[in-house]
């Protein structure tokens, strides 16, 4: 056997020694690399921690099938990479990173790290945010949830770079089905301050309403929504004080509650906001093309109004048709966590067959229109009707028909002189021409349980029949289950605490 000249062994051996080396220095690299990696997230909070380091150099890193949570927060991505062009620097570079899948449940604080209870005084310390990176890119899936509703998933992209004087600046979209957001922003680092502008918003209320109904409680319990809602939005964040306008408008709305009868249509808003944080607008419009709550229609209603906070509005002018003439409220305000409504309806040309017409079981007819004032109050316990009036309209022609016998001739004697006339009368073989009716609701003077009188003066249609009557009745009893609006105690304005 020939013996491996001396030199070629050496060669041999020093070649497989470096390759052993570059071997070990590679696996040691990955293997510290993910020691790194892991130490700083478990730093930062994060649990169950898992990924596989594919590459890794001074200038190049790449780690792949990332999952950890914080606290209950999920966080998921397919791969995670860092370019360092200047290796030597204390900074992770360009970062990029893949195929996140972020779970985010919107009614309740479990998954928010920031709010849970279990930290020291209630919430997590926030650090100044100071991420050593130049550049970040991500790509991914924000899963929306709630409770006894289906995920709805949203694709997100995030472009951001370092700039000149230690500031970044950064896009954000997010596009799912019914909801699409665009965003921009400068963060400077050394104030930590955060200025930012949504050019673009955009959300379907049909699609999202069982999640807006998670975070706004309507009164009544569940509705039926629908609706587009779009904005833009500017402000400033700087620590915890939050400085944000801007407007939201809304078209093709729609809102019923089926339970009570309750549905309106063709409902549009347009309102500027000067206070998102505090909930603040300039007066805005509201318009509702047919609102209907039992058998009562309402059309046409216009208002305009302004958010003083999330909890109190005021309504400055509001206006609708009704009952064949026009209803409008004067100034009033509402207050959200109080569950009641006041407001005094001025009442114009109300046409009085439409209003019998809500009533069940009437024993009369009449025509004609009359004027009106009267206060109502909506809360917990339903509609009360406040001390008021309604009048006939001057100039206009009224008629009544009765069908009660006894109405007018109780009491009187058969053989008076206008006797057989009244009874013709209140049976409803003649009908009566008014020249006077006023109704009055609740009425300082009258007795307990009285809720309204009502006054007339006529005289029969018939020209060949002179019979003057004047006729003075009472409504004893609640006026309110007269008129069958649809309105009773289990409408609320919101929950009881």
């Amino acid at each position: 056997m020939t013996p491996v000249p001396k030199k070629r062994r050496w060669l041999v051996i020093t070649v497989g020694l470096t390759l052993a080396l570059v071997v070990f220095v590679l696996v040691a690299r990955l293997a510290l690399t993910g020691m790194a990696v892991r130490t700083l997230l478990q730093r930062a909070g994060a649990s169950e921690v898992k990924f596989n380091v594919a590459q890794a150099s001074p200038w190049h890193v790449v780690m792949e099938d990332i999952g950890f949570q914080i606290r209950t927060q999920a966080f998921a991505a397919k791969r995670v990479t860092f370019d360092r062009a200047r290796w030597w620097t204390p900074s992770l570079g360009a970062v990029r990173v893949e195929q996140v899948r972020l779970p985010l449940d919107i009614d309740g604080s479990a998954t928010n790290p920031w709010a849970w209870s279990t930290y020291k005084g209630g919430a997590a310390t926030r650090q100044p945010v100071n991420v050593p990176l130049e550049e970040l890119s991500l790509d991914g899936q924000l899963i929306i949830q709630a409770a006894a509703l289906p995920e709805q998933t949203l694709t997100v992209k995030i472009e951001a770079r370092l700039g000149p004087k230690n500031t970044w600046e950064g896009k954000v979209q997010a596009a799912g089905p019914g909801l699409g957001v665009k965003a921009e922003g400068s963060f400077d680092v050394a104030k930590q301050a955060l200025a930012f502008r949504v050019p673009e918003f955009s959300l379907d209320l049909k699609t999202w309403q069982g999640f807006v109904q998670r975070l706004v409680l309507l009164p009544g319990g569940a509705w039926d929504l629908e609706g587009k809602f779009t904005g833009q939005a500017a402000g400033r964040l700087a620590g915890k004080n939050l400085v944000a306008g801007g407007t939201v408008r809304l078209r093709d709305g729609r809102a019923a509650y089926a339970q009570r009868s309750i549905a309106a249509e063709g409902i549009e808003a347009d309102l500027e906001f000067t206070d998102f944080d505090k909930f603040i607008t300039q007066p805005g419009t509201l318009r509702v093309r047919e609102l209907r709550t039992g058998q009562l229609p309402l059309h046409d209603l216009e208002a305009e109004v302004a958010f003083e906070s999330a909890t109190k509005f005021v309504v400055s002018r509001v206006s609708l048709l009704a009952l064949g003439g026009k209803v409008v409220a004067e100034p009033f305000k509402y207050f959200t966590n109080l569950r009641e409504l006041e407001a005094v309806l001025l009442v114009e040309g109300v046409s009085v067959e439409e209003v019998m017409g809500l009533t069940q079981d009437l024993p009369a007819k009449a025509k004609g229109r009359v004027n009106g004032r009267f206060p109502v109050r909506i809360d917990d316990s339903g509609l009360r009707i406040g001390t008021g009036w309604l009048e006939l309209k001057p100039g206009v022609y009224a008629e009544i028909q009765f069908n009660a016998n006894g109405l007018l001739t109780r009491g009187m004697a058969a053989n008076s002189p206008s006797y057989a006339v009244l009874q013709k009368v209140e049976s409803g073989l003649l009908k009566l021409k008014i020249g006077e009716m006023r109704l009055d609701i609740r009425p300082s003077n009258a007795p307990p349980g009285r809720s309204a009188q009502l006054h007339l003066v006529g005289e029969p249609v018939a020209p060949d029949v002179k019979a003057p009557v004047t006729l003075d009745l009472n409504v004893n009893g609640p006026l309110e289950k007269l008129l069958n609006l649809g309105l009773d105690s289990r409408l609320r304005f919101g929950a009881k605490p």
